[in-house]
């Protein structure tokens, strides 16, 4: 069965990748108009506020009709993501958020290159941070990737103390018994995540 593809969505989907667009279809005058309707404006810079563009912008900004467009987007897509593909995407750039919160205090800050990813429950010293964490003596809570544009983000978020399995394994059994939620997990600080974990008589 052939999957229903949104052309809405597609244009939406390659404004996260715009930077590579010009490279992936150079040559291929026919997608000039979409490509500068898409890169025209930074969709993705959270300071300007900017909604994704509607199909009737694109059709007003490259002068092509519905059709015209539908079939174009489909194209371009389909070079891409499909089985058939021809082009592959490539994200050259890393770059490291680091987010570290304790109680009342916070710090964040990037960096563009390491030597090795720390892994989740390594052990991570930041003496350089100490004027807004007043300990260092962090470990790695979570890693998670995002790719944007030609950039891999990798976004890496640290917890002040010792890495502990045991309430992780806690707390992944209490997910799949669904003891605790998803969102619990987010929106609790780990403290209250304990209190309902050690409220369970199975953990007693």
């Amino acid at each position: 069965m052939k999957t229903q593809v949104s052309v809405k969505q597609i244009i939406r989907d390659f404004i996260y990748i715009g930077d590579q667009l010009h490279e992936l279809f150079e040559g291929k005058n026919e997608y000039l108009p979409i490509i500068s309707f898409i890169t025209a404006n930074d969709y993705l810079d959270e300071d300007l506020n900017l909604s994704f563009p509607k199909m009737k912008e694109a059709e007003e900004a490259t002068g092509l009709k519905s059709h015209i467009l539908r079939k174009l987007l489909l194209k371009m897509h389909s070079e891409i993501f499909t089985y058939e593909r021809k082009l592959n995407i490539s994200f050259k750039k890393v770059l490291y958020h680091f987010y570290i919160t304790y109680f009342d205090y916070s710090c964040q800050f990037t960096v563009d290159h390491l030597t090795h990813l720390p892994r989740v429950g390594d052990n991570i010293s930041l003496p350089f941070v100490s004027a807004l964490i007043p300990i260092n003596f962090f470990y790695v809570n979570d890693i998670k990737h995002e790719f944007e544009n030609n950039t891999q983000i990798i976004i890496i978020t640290l917890k002040v103390g010792q890495h502990n399995k045991y309430f992780e394994y806690m707390k992944d059994r209490a997910l799949e018994l669904r003891e605790i939620s998803f969102s619990d997990t987010y929106q609790l600080d780990e403290d209250d995540v304990k209190k309902i974990l050690y409220a369970k008589s199975n953990y007693r």
